[in-house]
């Protein structure tokens, strides 16, 4: 008969092979935990922690009440109408943008004290950089208008 082979597994030491990986880690990535005791302490002294503690307790009641709102038909229709809004900044033109801000700083810190007259309003309306502007503003009403007459025949 075959005789069972007698193996003897030395007992392992759990703390103190923890002790030693610590320490080997310590010296290999100082400088890395370093770095993450500092953004650790920046994110303390912003209550970032304090936050993530909160959230983290509140667990399942936070995910519960966080989902709920998120399925209301409001929620939903805010969370479309921030896409599509972001795709419509993301179309313009930065540079664009920019001229036009400027342009409306100027012209309201350019405003007369006294209102001015009606002669004054139409001789200003009638240069070429406010018909353009004009102009610009009836393709955009032009087009908002055609969208919603599309809109109200498809639902009639």
């Amino acid at each position: 008969m075959a005789k069972a082979i007698q193996l003897d597994v030395p007992a392992r030491d759990r703390e103190a092979e923890l002790h030693q990986r610590l320490t080997d880690g310590t010296v290999e990535h100082a400088e890395a935990i370093l770095e993450f005791l500092e953004l650790l302490e920046v994110l303390r002294k912003h209550k970032v922690l304090s936050t993530l503690r909160g959230a983290a307790g509140a667990g399942p009641n936070l995910i519960t009440y966080v989902s709920a709102a998120a399925a209301q038909p409001e929620s939903i229709r805010a969370m479309r109408n921030l896409i599509t809004l972001s795709k419509v900044l993301s179309s313009i033109d930065p540079d664009m943008l920019d001229t036009v801000v400027q342009s409306v700083a100027k012209s309201l810190g350019d405003l007369p004290k006294r209102p001015p007259g009606l002669l004054k309003i139409v001789k200003t309306l009638w240069s070429p950089p406010a018909r353009r502007a004009l102009f610009a503003a009836g393709l955009l009403l032009t087009g908002i208008g055609y969208a919603l007459e599309k809109r109200r025949r498809s639902h009639s």
